[in-house]
């Protein structure tokens, strides 16, 4: 099962046999009046060792409550994780909840709830890697992989780290790259790891934010809006949103050499072959200490989508967006991240340059953020 790594969200859940995808509502919230299986599911049955389901109400939302994933049971089972290089890791007594409806907001434009592209593209399992919490604000409803790893003794300490390996040479390959929950593998980035300026939790709010970072492009600073002053940081979002004011849109399209397609979206004046590799752009992030900072550049081909848009043009997951800042999935394929909860510290650094396929180095795994 293709399962979202996502920094945005703390559950780990799992579509289960029987599990239905519903869209077509109109409003955010309801039930809309298509319907179709969920495949792949977790066919926890077929497992030799998965515990027997625990009554569970499980219920979250997700981006903006465009998303509502509904179960009523847990299970508890080995989980073996693979890639496309050829890399395998199991663990063992890890709990997740069991899914059955995934309702998603969703028109269904024909009114025949035909199953379009956008229907078909949906999650059958997300492994949420945001902190645990425990309130006043907020009280993480789990189950939490890494909460769970830590009251076994599997981990020592609430760190995590994340990196992309380099980027595969077609614009539609796989990535590949790694995770570590409980370490730090210092093989995986290039330069200074530095601790980022941050934003604990408050409230109801769940995942990592930084202070926003100063964006340019060959040299040339990007204005951003300044009533933004942080970035969420969500390996599980596809679009990186820069938080760029209206007025200064054009500047950005004329700074990066993109355009802006027909339906809105941002994008490449050609094909996304010739995306350039060597245009970057660039991050600037304050560090934790005054005077101190860290740049992460992430390739402009690594922005681009799996099809090529409108005719002449390649559609990239990249968009000014005057009121938000979110660092999704294409900054998570340069950076390395590193997190360590209890302290409330995130570090980043270069990322993008480990062997496509290599595994994590264990003789520079380190427990803490150095």
């Amino acid at each position: 099962m293709p399962v979202c790594f996502d920094q945005g969200s703390e559950d780990y859940w799992v579509a289960e046999p029987g599990a239905v995808l519903n869209w077509g509502a109109q409003f955010a919230g309801a039930p809309g009046p298509c319907n179709i299986s969920i495949a792949p599911v977790y066919d926890y049955s077929a497992s030799p060792d998965a515990t027997e389901p625990v009554p569970h109400d499980y219920f979250n939302v997700y981006g903006g409550s465009s998303k509502f994933v509904i179960g009523d049971a847990t299970v508890n089972a080995t989980m073996t994780f693979t890639s496309v290089a050829g890399q395998r890791s199991t663990i063992a007594g890890v709990r997740t909840a069991l899914t059955n409806i995934i309702s998603v907001r969703l028109e269904d434009a024909s009114g025949k709830c035909e199953v379009t592209d956008s229907v078909s593209k949906y999650d059958v399992g997300i492994l949420g890697t945001a902190p645990y919490q425990t309130g006043p604000g907020h009280v993480t409803n789990g189950p939490h992989v890494r909460q769970q790893l830590l009251e076994q003794g599997t981990i020592k300490a609430a760190v995590q780290s994340m990196w992309m390996d380099q980027r595969p040479d077609g614009v539609e390959d796989t990535y590949t790259g790694g995770a570590i929950f409980g370490g730090i593998d210092l093989s995986k980035f290039t330069g200074p790891l530095v601790k980022v300026r941050s934003f604990p939790n408050v409230e109801d709010t769940v995942g990592y934010r930084v202070a926003k970072p100063v964006f340019s492009v060959k040299g040339k600073k990007i204005p951003t809006h300044d009533a933004v002053d942080r970035c969420f940081v969500d390996s599980g979002t596809r679009n990186d949103n820069i938080p760029i004011a209206f007025e200064h849109i054009e500047a950005f399209y004329e700074a990066t050499g993109l355009v802006e397609g027909p339906s809105g979206e941002t994008s490449w004046p050609g094909s996304c072959e010739s995306v350039p590799s060597d245009v970057t752009l660039d991050m600037r992030f304050p560090g934790q200490t005054n005077g101190t900072f860290v740049d992460v550049k992430v390739p402009l081909k690594n922005y681009v989508r799996a099809d090529s848009g409108a005719e002449g043009l390649c559609r990239l997951n990249l968009f000014p967006t005057p009121g938000d800042c979110t660092l999704a999935a294409p900054f998570s394929s340069a950076v390395f991240f590193a997190a360590d909860d209890e302290r409330e510290e995130i570090a980043f650094a270069q990322g993008g340059i480990s062997k496509i396929g290599s595994g994590p180095d264990e003789k520079s795994i380190v427990l803490r953020i150095p």
